[in-house]
């Protein structure tokens, strides 16, 4: 394990959680390996309770599972990508067709700013930066669209979906072909052109679930789950 240890300032178990999922999806932390609170507690320098609370963050999406005491790493499978992509692309269109409404000029005002933050990403030749941003992007229709529990559960799997994406562009140094994508689709957001824009959406996401997909493909081992 290569953790980073957490900051006293938001919740210590979220900060665990955080860690140990980034570990998990990026596959420092393998497929079949056991996780023990106590060393874990240990390894971050916290007590046993951010720790449980961090593992029962993870166990709800699905990345360990627990019994009695014992925490298994289940990590992601190919058919796990595809589910968690499906699942974002439900919820993105929801949505967006809900903020097409009287709220599209909150989601412009945000969809904007992530494009700002994306170009100076690719100016920088930052993945990391860049992949916040085009999450940013992304959440921007759930936050614009008063849908509570999309939203609810978009947060609960923001965190896998956003590592998913920064095991990815960290192999890409040219992000201006994805940074288009993003500006083309603001575009047709912009010129109320909406049956476009949900079709371009789903393009866009199926895109990023093939690149995902591929290069788990490339670099992962033989899976080890039943």
């Amino acid at each position: 394990m290569q953790p980073s240890p957490p900051h006293r300032g938001s919740a210590l178990g979220d900060q665990v959680a955080d860690d140990l999922r980034r570990q998990i999806v990026t596959r420092q932390i393998e497929a079949g390996s056991t996780l023990v609170e106590t060393r874990l507690a240990e390894i971050y320098q916290v007590s046993r309770g951010p720790v449980r609370d961090a593992l029962r963050e993870l166990a709800t999406e699905g990345l360990v599972e627990t019994s009695g005491r014992s925490v298994r790493v289940l990590g992601l499978t190919r058919d796990d990508i595809d589910e968690l992509f499906r699942l974002r692309l439900a919820m993105e269109q929801m949505a967006l067709t809900e903020a097409f409404g009287t709220r599209r000029p909150e989601l412009l005002r945000l969809l904007r700013a992530s494009i700002t933050a994306m170009e100076a990403a690719v100016s920088a030749a930052d993945p990391a930066a860049f992949t916040l941003a085009d999450l940013t992007f992304h959440s921007a229709f759930g936050e614009s669209s008063g849908l509570r529990r999309v939203q609810s559960v978009w947060n609960q799997y923001r965190g896998s979906i956003s590592n998913l994406l920064l095991v990815a562009n960290l192999d890409h140094l040219d992000l201006q072909p994805s940074l288009r994508k993003h500006q083309q689709l603001l575009v047709m957001i912009e010129d109320g052109n909406d049956s476009a824009a949900l079709a371009e959406l789903a393009n866009h996401v199926d895109a990023s679930r093939a690149r995902v997909r591929n290069h788990y493909e490339d670099s992962a081992p033989s899976d080890p789950r039943p």
